[in-house]
């Protein structure tokens, strides 16, 4: 939805000039409007905004609350907002949702945080005491970082941003972890004194305070389809939320199918490359539920300058190599058409990397080599200790299949969810996840892994649905998605061509 940007200095003098440049530096993220306050003991509010619920200037931010006391800066959406402004008889003056967080956090103060349902990052500034708070959703679907060296303290939806107002060195831990699993470990960046704020987190005036648990901690055992059809379903419904155009991304996969069944959208989106794509598999879908479709069918090259813009927009490498095929997909997309809904989550939630899961449930050598082996993107050997200690504290305790749950959940789906909001984005684009919603991993984590999976199929429960809704071609078809191989070198020789690239771009090498 937006871009934010907070500082704020007990000695380092920032300037209007110096804070509008690295705010500047983020405002593909939100091109409808972009403002700036200026707050006492030496803090900076600055906010770029796509609006996608109140369209009215009465919604722009920074957004001060109706008691004047807090000011709010706010990336995402928040799909419950309707439900807190009743539950707590919250007095709103617009339809957005932004001012349904102001209002609750003014009423009843952090135990707000607890009652949102959706994607977002945003930091609150009370403007009396110079205190401040910043929270980012639960799953890491809106991006959030921090700068912090004691004296001064920086808070953005972008790096870039942030590495426009002090000099960061690049961290080779994250790099050699980037080879690996195509992204720092989670908390860290590419940058040595710039940190990710993990999901869930709760940060109180430069420190973390509490963090909020993506997983559930009571785990039920009961496990009914129809009812997990009506979760994702509900789910589906509540990420419509919108005062502008919707539209779907459809490959010919089962994920995206669902979406577009469910959804009331109209119109789908499908790209590949010109001979490596589904565009006729998801055509046929569409037809079928009556929806119209645009495809597009690049080259090579094009992908490749693609990958060249996004790396200089975001002034750092790119995770995967599909980045670029959803950047320009979303470009294409008319401008009133800003929400987008997707199939991220899918996957992990219900072991649709079967091979490592099948491999993981049947193989009790399954241990750390073959992990590396199967799931790696570089040889294990580029690994650091770093990236090691995480695994294995991450591993502790737990058998395979729930190691794997919690890894692809805590760490790859997380990268995949930055891949979506920083491709989007850069074409001024709001992708939503339905399948990444509090009740859905709330019911599906921890299920036995023989509902999710068996000897030869994976999803069964997504492809039962399939099944339900008249979609038999996305269940027989083998998955390719949006995919942007070119070459027939493997896994490993692909990523090595994708990071070179990277690496030259940036003049990292």
């Amino acid at each position: 939805m937006c871009g934010i940007l907070f500082s704020k200095s007990s000695n380092k003098k920032i300037t209007y000039n110096s804070f509008k440049k690295a705010l500047e530096k983020q405002k593909w993220r939100g091109p409808d409007f972009m403002d700036i306050s200026k707050e006492n003991f030496g803090s900076w509010l600055g906010h770029v905004r796509l609006s996608i619920l109140g369209l009215d200037k009465e919604s722009n931010q920074p957004m001060t609350s109706s008691c004047g006391q807090f000011k709010i800066i706010y990336n995402g959406e928040i799909y419950n907002h309707q439900d807190i402004r009743n539950k707590l008889n919250l007095d709103c003056k617009t339809t957005s949702d932004t001012e349904t967080i102001i209002e609750a956090f003014s009423k009843i103060g952090t135990n707000s945080f607890e009652l949102l349902d959706g994607m977002f990052a945003f930091v609150i500034f009370d403007v009396r005491s110079g205190e401040w708070w910043a929270f980012r959703d639960r799953y890491g679907i809106k991006p959030l970082f921090i700068y912090n060296d004691g004296d001064q303290t920086i808070v953005s939806s972008e790096t870039i941003s942030i590495r426009n107002i002090i000099d960061c060195s690049v961290c080779e831990e994250s790099i050699k972890e980037w080879e690996i699993i195509r992204r720092p470990i989670p908390g860290k960046t590419f940058f040595k004194t710039i940190e990710e704020v993990l999901p869930g987190s709760i940060i109180f005036n430069g420190k973390l305070v509490s963090k909020i648990s993506s997983k559930p901690i009571n785990l039920q055992n009961s496990y009914e389809e129809k009812d997990l059809f009506k979760i994702l379903e509900d789910s589906i419904r509540m990420h419509e939320l919108s005062e502008v155009e919707n539209v779907c991304l459809l490959s010919g996969g089962i994920d995206s199918s669902i979406i577009a069944a469910v959804s009331d959208t109209n119109k789908t989106y499908s790209i590949g490359l010109i001979d490596n794509n589904e565009i006729k598999e998801a055509a046929e879908t569409a037809e079928l539920l009556s929806k119209d479709i645009f495809s597009l069918a690049i080259d090579k090259d094009k992908l490749i300058n693609a990958w060249e813009y996004l790396i200089n927009l975001r002034g750092e490498p790119l995770s995967v190599p599909n980045e670029g095929l959803i950047y320009l997909i979303c470009s294409s997309m008319k401008d009133n058409e800003k929400v987008v809904l997707t199939g991220e989550g899918a996957d992990e939630l219900f072991f649709g990397y079967d091979r490592i899961f099948r491999e993981a449930s049947l193989n009790k050598n399954f241990g750390e080599e073959m992990f590396f082996e199967m799931y790696g993107y570089a040889d294990k050997k580029k690994s650091c200790a770093r990236l090691n200690d995480y695994l294995d504290n991450l591993r502790f305790g737990k058998d395979n299949i729930d190691f794997l749950e919690d890894y692809f959940l805590d760490v790859h789906l997380t990268g995949l969810l930055r891949r979506m909001d920083m491709s989007s984005m850069a074409a001024s684009k709001e992708a939503r996840v339905p399948f990444v919603s509090k009740k859905l991993i709330d019911y599906m984590y921890r299920q036995p892994k023989d509902i999710k999976i068996s000897s030869t199929h994976s999803k069964i429960p997504l492809r039962n649905l399939c099944k339900k809704l008249g979609l038999q071609g996305p269940i027989n078809r083998k998955k390719i998605g949006f995919s942007s191989t070119f070459n027939d070198g493997g896994r490993l020789e692909e990523y090595k061509y994708f990071r070179n690239i990277s690496m030259e771009i940036l003049g990292w090498s």
